[in-house]
Formats: C-alpha cells, structure tokens, sequence
C-alpha cells in the first residue's frame, strides 16, 4: 500500500475513473440505495439527468477512494505542492477566532472529508498567510469511535498523517464537552461530520427538512455552541470546476450561538449543505442511509 500511496496524485486521479467504473458496474456497491437516494433528492429532474448524478457519484467515490489513499503516506510538502484544496476568503478565520472564545465547525459528507486533516497546507492566495487561523495548536477534529479496534486504529493512522499519532486534539465525540469547557476562550476550532443519520442511541436528535425529504439530525454540536456562546460555521468544500481538487469556504452560521435557537443552527446547515449538492449532485456521498424515511413519490 505504502508503493501504491507514493505514487504522483496525478496517477491516483487518473485512476479514479476504473475505481469508479469498477465500482458503478462490476462491484455495485450499494448501487439501489444511491439510485434510490438521488431519484428521491431530485425527483422533478430527468430520468437521464438522475442517471447522470449516479455516474457522477461513482466517478467521485473512485476520486475518495484514490485521493484518501495518497493522502495517508503524503507530507506535507507534497501535500502543499499539489494544491488539492484550495481555500477561498482565509480571513474569516481570523475574523471568527477574534470574535467568540471558540467556533464549532459543522461539515457534511460531501467533497472530501478526509483530506480535510491536511488543513495546515492547503493553498492559501498570496499573502493571506497571516489571516489563515487554522493551526495544529488550535484546530480540534471530533470523531466516532468505531467499533472495530482495527479500523479505528487504521483510520486514525490515515488521518493524522500530517498532524502526528500524537496529535492531542483528535477527540472522541464524547469527550468534547470537557474539550470546550476546558478551553473555552483559546479560539478553537471544532470540526464536526455532522450529516449522519443517527447512531444507535444518540440523545441529541432533532428533525430537519434535508434535500425535500424529512431527516433525523445529531445537534451536538450546536448544542454545545448554544451554551457555552460560541461561534458556528459551515465547512463548505466544493470539487473545483476542472473536477480535479478541491474549494473550501468557512461561511459563518453566527458568531454567538446562545442568541440563537439550535434548530435554526441546524437548519441553516443543511440549507447550506444542499445549496452545495445542487450547484455539484455528485459530490455528496449517497451511498448511506440519510433519511429518516423514505417519502412516497412518484419517481
């Protein structure tokens, strides 16, 4: 894996397109549930735009897959020479970090969220340098433990390439609240994936309108914002025009959360997050389970 990883990211996106076709044709890996999520996302779209979305999607699951592999044997000069992210205003990190005691971050399952731990070296436009927050000192990325030890251990690996095994502020999701009370003044950014239908057992569950369809939504992040007066701001990245990297945009949701209601939070993320689904359908990940149930239309 090491060999392959060390490969140029040239080769990893020219093979993106047999990953993606391997997976749409041979493999179908979940094929009916991503059809079925798309056909229901967009059900006043052509039956042969729909099917158009769907190859998008596998094109960019074969990108995922292919970029997320370079990413875990990379560094960081390589990553900063690709220039696979690109960031777009940098300065309103600086603005958020001067204007609350700390900031949740909530980003969705679209783009590349696994790159996303390369924050320190993405491409910033010339001399937005000193207006680029985002610093291993003080970003903190939340996560799902998984239930396999082994996984866990190879994904936490994959991710903390750049930052170190030692990096100290990759957080267990339960653990977070001690993380921010501790904090609470020192400018953090806490990124959470915040997307997902529910795990097993989640309090913090509130219902949202996402894509036309009704959904169920984790809020913790929110929560904590609520209460302890942070900021809250959407992660936006976007696959660039050319189709090859990626845009990312910090776009504030408020910059005190406790004069505003978490539902509110929530439903401007995801109004948000769908506005970047509709500008590109298939970079979202469509091959989980999001709604809460499935509505019933004709397609």
């Amino acid at each position: 894996m090491g060999i392959f990883s060390a490969l140029p990211l040239g080769v990893h996106e020219a093979n993106a397109h047999l990953v993606g076709w391997i997976a749409m044709h041979l493999v179908r890996y979940r094929r009916k549930v991503v059809e079925e999520n798309i056909d229901r996302s967009f059900p006043d779209a052509p039956a042969q735009l729909r099917k158009k979305y769907v190859k998008d999607f596998y094109l960019h699951f074969g990108q995922l897959v292919c970029e997320t592999i370079w990413f875990s044997h990379t560094t960081p000069r390589r990553m900063a020479s690709s220039k696979i992210v690109s960031v777009v205003h940098p300065e309103e990190t600086s603005r958020l970090q001067s204007a609350a005691p700390g900031t949740i971050v909530l980003a969705g399952h679209y783009a590349n969220w696994e790159i996303l731990f390369g924050f320190e070296h993405f491409d910033l436009p010339p001399g937005s340098e000193a207006c680029y927050a985002l610093k291993r000192s003080n970003v903190a990325m939340v996560y799902k433990k998984l239930s396999s030890p082994l996984w866990d251990e190879i994904f936490r690996e994959c991710r903390l390439r750049l930052l170190g095994t030692d990096f100290e502020n990759y957080i267990e999701s339960a653990n977070i609240l001690r993380h921010v009370v501790e904090h609470r003044g020192d400018g953090y950014f806490y990124f959470f994936d915040t997307d997902q239908r529910p795990y097993a057992g989640a309090k913090a569950v509130m219902d949202v309108e996402f894509m036309g369809q009704k959904a169920q939504t984790m809020y913790a992040g929110a929560g904590v914002a609520h209460k302890y007066g942070l900021a809250v701001a959407y992660f936006s990245m976007r696959r660039k025009p050319s189709g090859r990297g990626y845009e990312c945009e910090m776009k504030t949701i408020c910059d005190n959360a406790s004069k505003m209601e978490v539902k509110d939070i929530m439903n401007e993320f995801y109004r948000l997050l769908e506005e970047d689904i509709r500008r590109d359908p298939g970079g979202y990940l469509w091959s989980h389970r999001r709604w809460k149930q499935v509505n019933k239309r004709t397609i």
